[in-house]
């Protein structure tokens, strides 16, 4: 993927004419466009019996928002062009039936989060909102975490329950909170999907998810290639999902034979945690030559830790984070990140969504999204050099 999830918007093909990038080449943005019967494929892998306004436009090396025009009808496109989005429409499956006008807006659909401060939400919820789009509907972001003294990731039910009375079409849950079974009794029953939430709620409800096994994979591959052994992992409290990937971490070490020196400091993806973290484990009697983390935001957390101990990095340790948001992608941090292919899981998660608003009765659905890895200056270099003990010299 690319090293900016939002990248992924980037015209490859000119609307406005009839030539573009033929499929399979690389467009402007620097991403391989993925052909048509590749796409077709993949989804026939995941189970999908609808490509999404995404794959459309993937397909093509057009922006989404273009392929929206292009099916529409808007005077702009030029002919060949929308002839090749229908073609790719229908070739995808992509449900033109529920085509909407642009100003024939059915309905309303709640995003719920449990923070508004990790900039993935944002990659998300563009793609969302990108994809409700083609249905005429739109998307309101509602925080739903509330902290009590007794439950501290309590869902904010209240708010839940003034949505459904506002008349929601239905509900897009990004992660999820511990209690879970209230927010569902709290939705009354509307259509609801999760994304990037933990297995455990396979076959509750349409999950869309990040294939943290492939995640943590690819980040130790990377690490062991550079020649690291002694890895850490921060991450595995704060949400179900955290403690899978902490064990996905685990695994990836055991497939590597170095499961005895798999490290696991506990840590949510908060950057306050991540720095408590890096710091307990940057002044032990072992320190690790490189450390992963739950999320970028933590791992933010771990490089000032890592200044504040006088550690360089990439030099003395890498540090490499999940996620792929624009704190990765900074100048400061310029952080080696997963990138969980934001646009696909949010246009996933809204089409399960409009299916289910539309009165899809079938089992619940589960997509896990392969993820990349987009490698930065943080772990660009291997493990620090042993410091070689001066022998004693005896003087008599």
């Amino acid at each position: 993927m690319s090293s900016d999830a939002s990248a992924s918007s980037d015209e490859t093909i000119d609307p406005g004419s009839d030539t573009g990038t033929p499929p399979g080449e690389e467009g402007r943005s620097g991403q391989v466009v993925e052909g048509v019967d590749e796409t077709a494929a993949e989804l026939a892998r995941s189970g999908q019996e609808r490509g999404t306004l995404r794959d459309v436009a993937d397909s093509l090396g057009i922006s989404s928002a273009v392929a929206l025009r292009a099916l529409r009808g808007a005077e702009e496109i030029k002919p060949l062009m929308a002839s090749k989005v229908q073609e790719t429409a229908e070739r995808l499956r992509f449900p033109l039936e529920e085509l909407s006008d642009e100003a024939d807006h059915r309905g309303v659909v709640a995003v719920l989060v449990n923070t508004m401060r990790n900039t993935w939400i944002s990659d998300l919820v563009r793609a969302i909102r990108i994809e409700l789009a083609a249905t005429g509907r739109s998307a309101v972001v509602v925080p739903t975490r509330r902290r009590i003294p007794e439950y501290p990731v309590a869902a904010d039910t209240d708010a839940i329950e003034s949505l459904v009375d506002l008349g929601v079409d239905g509900f897009l849950m990004i992660s999820d909170l511990a209690d879970m079974d209230t927010v569902l009794e709290a939705t009354a029953g509307r259509p609801f999907v999760g994304i990037g939430c933990s297995k455990s709620f396979i076959g509750r409800f349409d999950t869309v998810r990040i294939d943290d096994e492939v995640g943590q994979g690819l980040l130790v591959d990377h690490l062991v290639g550079l020649g690291h052994r002694e890895i850490a992992h921060v991450g595995g409290v704060g949400a179900e999902v955290a403690r899978e990937r902490a064990e996905a971490f685990r695994a990836a070490m055991e497939r590597h034979g170095l499961g005895e020196s798999a490290r696991i400091e506990p840590g949510d993806f908060t950057e306050q945690v991540g720095q408590t973290a890096g710091s307990m484990l940057l002044r032990g009697s072992k320190v690790p030559t490189a450390v992963t983390c739950a999320n970028d935001v933590t791992a933010v957390g771990l490089l000032s830790a890592a200044r504040e101990a006088g550690i360089s990095v990439p030099e003395e340790l890498a540090v490499a984070g999940y996620g792929n948001t624009s704190l990765a992608s900074s100048g400061v941090s310029q952080l080696t990140s997963v990138d969980p292919n934001s646009s696909r899981l949010g246009a996933l998660a809204a089409q399960f969504l409009v299916e289910r608003v539309s009165g899809l009765e079938t089992p619940a659905r589960d997509v896990a999204v392969a993820p990349s890895i987009v490698v930065r200056r943080s772990s660009s270099a291997g493990p620090r050099p042993e410091s070689t003990k001066r022998k004693r010299i005896s003087v008599d």
